[in-house]
């Protein structure tokens, strides 16, 4: 059996890891990592389940100094110098194959296609199968028997049979058409209009390059045409696409053995880099003798966890903490909801590796008394010089103010400062970072309190054990706040991160802790109401499919409708044929079946019980007899607030029971009402400031309706004659252009012909020249950083725009475009809300802060005050920023969300 050799193409493999689909990493020391990770990934997924007898790495040396360069100087010259950070990470994998002692095998003016074909020949009589680790088709002219290709990221092996089966052409033949099609990556010209199909074709037809060439004439006369011109630069591409195989490169396949390589030379490296997952892998690769003895728990020989557990050890501890100008905390609790929850402990941080839990809430074992303990502590909380660390520490401030403690002094937060520099990474859990940054598995609540339906609650707990895990808390916390204090210091983030978002926190809290008062019983008359409507719905659509049926049933409605009703399926999907909302979107508006609209119908309705005629009343908190949703800071890249528990994001605006749901938030009693402050056309006013699109800015000037006046524009009409219709489109495409809508996205959206809405988009930029230079300013310097930016500093990665994939990039450009508008409306109400808070302190306002969705801010404010903090919110509002058109809020209210009035 022949033994196996694989040679890896270094740089395409370093490139493919630079921009595979995979989260961003950074090493603690700020390091780029992603491409380093990926790439290791790949190598040790190879000698691990290849099991490869001999391997190396193949480098180019550079491009400029090839000798293809001397036979073109335009070769490769048109590529953009590689990403910074890509170089980075191939200097550090160049360094850890080298410490892995991995061969690398480069020489000056070849590329590393050159060698591995000049490998390729000297083994060609040696018992010897060769794995050219790459997926560039310029290897595909070496493939036989004995040399074929390994794509690492799919494992399949590509021989020449593969590449027949596959492309329709053999090796022999690669080589031929590369040369009358050229390389567009390598910019070598080929044939102009000759591509793939029809080099094939003339290749089978003739044999060569040469012979298409010198049977030009037998061909149509514009391709003959094209032949002739390119007889003189034949001779030069084929040069270009050929591999050389008498590369003078010393190479002994012996040094390449297997078992040359020392992995064990890559784990500290790999904890420098909080590779842990990866140093996993390579443990497990290592053999016995190699393997690290096993350390010793840092919880139990590194740490000093105490317990304050009596008057005597909490007054020795006060006298310490107060002491300290900046510390950790963290709070333990009954439940996850910080209002409803009842507070157990507090642990505290402020030197690495010691720590302290206050038991104020025990079934088994000692506990302080929590009136004493926030008597002496409250001042400290409350103190704004004393600094405050936390971990998601938004939760533990509304915890306090459940002790009513008002906490101050919050200057860091290491979730959100995870999130700000990195906000592709899936998690900014405790345990994500602490196993991320230092190696280190937390200790699992569950271990606690167990799972299901056993699951007790930490209260019940001896309070030993709640103090290793609560202390450990604080600790970890305090050991990334050192870590993301160095990583956040001078970047990017730390203007938006110091100025906005971590002051943002205590508003955040004290609007959770605030709520809002909900009217069950309007929501139960509602729900009479869905209920009677949903029943109708499924007796008119069981008479129509002439059969009762499960309606919340894909399967049974796929069946009514393709299988019994004969309509034509729209899409399928792993499941079978897709029922989806827009396969139904489709059905209605493509035919006149009355089924598909009727059960778009009874799914909203659905879904509109589901989700808050059931769900709402049952999050009423017993205490407070309100509603306490919880807003997050991380949970959109675009860095508006989410929000959950309930997700108020997500209630319809324009329907009618949207509406009734709105209804049911409530002012508190008679004597207070809500009051609604609402940014109106924020996104495209961000556009007319971003743009400085003459006309669009004119127009905000000037007070216009923005909708008519595009409109009126495009059109060439008089403002008065813009018909309901007109507007109507001028809105679509207003927004559509904010969210990268296309031309078929638009005519879908108003059911008008693709090549009108093209119009209507055409007609729009020409009129408004400045957007269209925006756009392309916004795609282009997201192409070239790798990332899009609001206009309070906050970066999304775009890496879409990176890809070879068509959808991939057209989804970046969009992304690009809305991260930068979206993002930056986010922005800018979060400084209105900061601005508001901080007004409100001071002037004693009444109006408190309730609810916060997308450009709308909700307070509940006395009755009798309204008429004179109204005012001074609207303006606090439309002065939040200085943008080149006027800011306008909106402001109204009455005694629900739906029914307010200005």
């Amino acid at each position: 059996m022949p033994k196996s050799c694989y040679l890896i193409d270094g740089h395409y493999q370093i490139y493919r890891s630079f921009y595979a689909p995979f989260r961003n990493l950074t090493s603690p020391s700020g390091e780029p990592t992603r491409a380093t990770y990926v790439f290791f990934q790949m190598l040790f997924n190879i000698l691990r389940e290849r099991q490869p007898d001999y391997l190396a790495m193949v480098m180019d040396v550079s491009d400029e100094r090839t000798f293809r360069r001397e036979i073109d100087p335009e070769y490769k010259a048109h590529r953009p110098p590689p990403p910074e950070d890509l170089v980075l990470q191939q200097d550090r994998i160049v360094s850890l194959v080298e410490a892995a002692k991995i061969p690398i095998l480069s020489l000056e003016g070849f590329e590393a296609d050159d060698l591995m074909a000049s490998i390729a020949h000297r083994l060609r009589d040696e018992d010897v199968e060769l794995y050219l680790v790459s997926r560039d088709k310029d290897l595909e002219q070496l493939l036989s028997d004995r040399v074929k290709l390994y794509d690492a990221a799919s494992q399949e092996v590509i021989d020449a049979e593969t590449l027949r089966r596959k492309k329709g052409y053999d090796p022999r033949e690669a080589l031929e058409i590369q040369t009358l099609t050229g390389d567009s990556t390598d910019n070598v010209p080929g044939v102009p209009g000759v591509g793939l199909k029809t080099a094939l074709k003339l290749i089978r037809e003739y044999g060569s390059a040469e012979n298409v060439v010198r049977h030009a004439d037998e061909l149509s006369p514009k391709l003959a045409e094209r032949l002739r011109a390119f007889t003189d630069r034949l001779p030069v591409t084929r040069k270009l696409v050929t591999l050389r195989t008498d590369v003078p490169l010393s190479f002994d396949l012996r040094d390449c053995a297997v078992d040359r390589i020392d992995l064990s030379a890559l784990r500290q490296p790999f904890r420098e880099l909080s590779f842990r997952r990866l140093a996993e892998q390579l443990d497990a690769m290592l053999p016995d003798d190699d393997k690290p003895e096993p350390s010793a728990s840092p919880r139990k020989s590194e740490t000093k966890y105490e317990l304050i557990d009596t008057p005597q050890r909490f007054a020795e501890f006060a006298e310490r903490l107060s002491r300290q100008t900046v510390f950790a905390f963290d709070t333990e609790t009954t439940g996850l909801n910080p209002v409803a929850a009842d507070i157990v402990g507090l642990s505290f941080c402020w030197k690495e590796g010691e720590a302290c839990y206050l038991p104020l809430r025990a079934m088994l074992g000692k506990a302080l008394s929590p009136g004493e303990v926030f008597a002496r502590l409250g001042p400290l909380f409350e103190d704004p010089k004393v600094r405050k660390v936390g971990q998601n520490i938004k939760y533990d401030l509304v915890v306090l103010l459940q002790q009513g403690v008002r906490t101050r002094g919050v200057s860091f937060d290491t979730r959100l400062a995870s999130f700000l520099l990195d906000p592709d990474a899936r998690s900014h859990s405790i345990e994500t970072l602490a196993r991320r940054w230092f190696d280190h598995d937390m200790i699992p609540i569950t271990d606690l309190i167990g799972k299901g339906k056993n699951q007790i609650t930490l209260d019940q707990v001896d309070t030993r054990r709640v103090c290793e895990y609560a202390a450990e808390d604080a600790d970890y916390t305090w050991r990334l706040y050192r870590v993301l204090t160095a990583q956040m210091e001078g970047s990017f983030a730390a203007p938006l991160f110091h100025e906005t978002e971590v002051p943002l926190i205590e508003v955040l809290a004290e609007m959770e802790h605030t709520g809002i008062a909900l009217d069950t019983a309007h929501l139960e008359r509602i729900g009479k109401r869905i209920r009677k409507r949903m029943d109708e719905l499924t007796e008119r659509v069981h008479k129509l499919a002439g059969r009762p049926f499960n309606l919340d049933s894909p399967k049974q409605l796929a069946e009514v409708l393709f299988d019994e009703q004969g309509l034509h399926v729209v899409r399928k999907t792993k499941t079978g044929r897709s029922t989806d909302q827009d396969t139904l979107a489709t059905l209605t508006a493509a035919t006149d079946h009355p089924i598909p609209p009727l059960v778009l119908e009874y799914r909203e309705l659905a879904k509109l019980k589901s989700t808050y005629i059931d769900t709402l009343p049952k999050m009423v908190c017993p205490r407070t007899g309100r509603i306490h949703a919880s807003f997050d800071q991380t949970g959109t890249v675009t860095g508006r607030l989410s929000s959950r528990d309930p997700n108020l994001q997500n209630i319809p605006v324009r329907t009618e029971m949207g509406r009734q749901i709105r209804r049911a938030f409530v002012a508190g009693d008679d004597d207070h009402v809500l009051l609604s402050a609402d940014y109106s056309q924020i996104e495209l006013r961000l556009l007319a400031h971003f743009s400085e699109d003459e006309g669009l800015c004119r127009a905000f000037e000037e007070g216009r309706d923005i909708h008519r006046m595009v409109a009126a524009e495009i059109h060439g009409i008089p403002l008065d004659d813009v018909t309901a219709e007109q507007r109507s489109r001028a809105k679509a495409v207003n927004f559509g252009i904010i969210y990268g809508q296309t031309a078929y996205g638009l005519a879908r959206a108003l059911g008008i012909p693709v090549g009108e809405a093209q119009d209507f988009i055409d007609a729009y930029f020409e009129r408004f020249p400045g957007i269209r230079t925006f756009i392309d300013r916004c795609v282009e310097k997201a192409k070239e950083s790798g990332y899009a930016e609001t206009i309070l500093g906050r970066r999304r990665p775009i890496r879409e725009l990176r890809s070879r994939n068509h959808q991939q990039v057209s989804l970046g450009k969009r992304l690009a475009v809305n991260t930068v508008v979206q993002g930056s409306a986010a922005d800018l109400i979060k400084r209105a809300m900061l601005a508001i808070h901080a007004a409100g302190n001071r002037n004693r306002f009444t109006a408190r802060m309730t609810v916060q969705v997308h450009d709308e801010l909700l307070f509940e404010i006395r009755r009798d005050r309204v008429e004179k903090e109204a005012p001074r919110i609207r303006r606090l509002m439309e002065t939040a920023m200085s943008l080149r058109v006027p800011l306008v809020a909106d402001i109204a209210w009455g005694p629900n969300w739906a029914e307010t009035k200005p």
